[in-house]
């Protein structure tokens, strides 16, 4: 059974408040850092954060935007009013950061190891930024990159991402996958 117009406005718009809430979050942050306490960004710690809520800011404002995203016409999505392209830049950018974002906290807890390990002496363990950056942005980039490729972000849940097209076609086996 379809979901009904009240059903697809829920699905469509109940993660909006939040991302509205992380992106104004991760803009305080980043302002915070930048503008007001700059000479905190020569510890580790400071630019691993600031890094984390630049792939946050961007996730929490593809997450507001991804009803529209979805191209128009698609069934059961309401508000759907993009494109293909619009489809697949804003699925791009939502799986590049949504797996970049958890890397940068995992990464907090490997300099807070790291830390400990030589006595908090910075010097001793500031070779891991490069490779956390790498980690964090070049692999999701390369991840998403194939997908868009391969032609794999389509619409799915409440906006485009990893999915087949049409919605549908893994489980029902008259519904061709394109």
């Amino acid at each position: 059974m379809p979901p009904t117009i009240a059903q697809q406005k829920g699905l469509a718009f109940a993660p909006t408040p939040f991302a509205i809430i992380s992106f104004f979050s991760s803009s305080y942050v980043i302002y915070y850092l930048i503008c007001k306490e700059r000479h905190k960004l020569k510890r580790l710690y400071h630019r691993l954060v600031l890094a984390m809520n630049f792939a946050l800011l961007l996730l929490s404002f593809v997450s507001a935007w991804s009803p529209f995203a979805v191209p128009e016409g698609t069934p059961y999505y309401f508000g759907a009013s993009g494109t293909i392209q619009t489809c697949t830049a804003n699925a791009f950018i939502h799986l590049t950061t949504a797996l970049a974002v958890p890397t940068y906290y995992g990464s907090l807890i490997l300099q807070a190891f790291m830390g400990i390990k030589h006595n908090f002496k910075e010097e001793k363990y500031q070779w891991i930024e490069k490779f956390v950056h790498i980690v964090a942005l070049c692999l999701p980039c390369t991840i998403s990159i194939v997908f868009a490729a391969t032609e794999n972000f389509n619409p799915r849940g409440t906006g485009c991402f990893v999915s087949k097209a049409p919605q549908g076609c893994e489980t029902d086996p008259d519904v061709t996958c394109q």
